[in-house]
């Protein structure tokens, strides 16, 4: 008798990296995890949505989220984008008394209405222009079960955001949605410095194509470098060579 081989696993719509991650955030203890890259262009116009991958456990909050514009009443990202290096715990803070009566309210409507007991959010990326990291949530309603995840697995986590936002950065659709709102908040000077950069000729030749300094051309660089996530120029021309972004300057 033939063996009928079984069918492959479902990849997750968000693809096989974040299938990965989710089964290893399971394996780990937690019962979801979020992966969100907030452009700092959001904070300025509801058409600039964040990117958010999720697991199944995350779907209904997520969609309740976006609906009520929480992006801009959750004080993790309010205190991300003041010290996006450490781990923040939700209800920590809450208890620290570092959340507004507004803030607050979120994350007591997703523990009341979507089950979502406890929850941390782990950094990746921290820069001028946006913040990315994972977020990982417990159901369980025992508040020694989280602590004791956290304690740990935190290391780990710090690494798998750090590895999954490397892998989406990667991603050329990615890359595209997370830099256009950047570059539509450049200006007239900073477009044209990376419109020079991307022809591969040196910035010494920057006077004749935009009429400013190559000392000037390089100070625009080093700060657009630093808006990227303190990127080297090859790795942001790679970024905007990949995208196609010559198109959108």
């Amino acid at each position: 008798m033939t063996d009928i081989p079984s069918p492959p696993t479902p990849c997750h719509p968000f693809g096989e990296a974040f299938t990965a991650l989710t089964e290893v955030i399971s394996d780990l203890g937690f019962d979801g995890v979020l992966y969100s890259f907030y452009p700092k262009p959001m904070y300025m116009s509801k058409e600039v949505q964040p990117v958010l991958h999720y697991s199944e456990s995350f779907t209904p909050f997520v969609a309740h989220y976006i609906e009520n514009n929480y992006g801009n009443h959750d004080f993790v990202l309010r205190l991300a984008l003041q010290d996006w290096k450490r781990a923040i715990d939700w209800w920590e803070e809450i208890y620290a008394g570092h959340v507004t009566h507004e803030e607050r309210a979120v994350t007591e409507d997703a523990r009341k209405n979507f089950g979502i007991q406890y929850g941390l959010s782990v950094p990746a990326l921290r820069s001028t222009f946006a913040i990315a990291g994972i977020s990982v949530i417990s159901k369980n309603d025992s508040l020694s079960h989280f602590q004791n995840l956290k304690k740990s697995h935190l290391a780990q986590l710090f690494t798998l955001a750090s590895e999954y936002h490397a892998t989406v950065i990667n991603s050329k659709e990615s890359v595209r949605f997370f830099i256009q709102p950047l570059l539509e908040s450049l200006n007239a000077t900073q477009k044209a410095v990376l419109k020079h950069i991307l022809t591969g000729k040196p910035m010494k030749s920057i006077p004749d194509t935009c009429g400013i300094t190559p000392k000037y051309a390089e100070n625009v660089l080093a700060n657009i470098r630093q808006e990227f996530g303190k990127i080297t120029t090859n790795e942001l021309i790679y970024i905007l060579g990949m995208a196609n972004m010559h198109e959108y300057l």
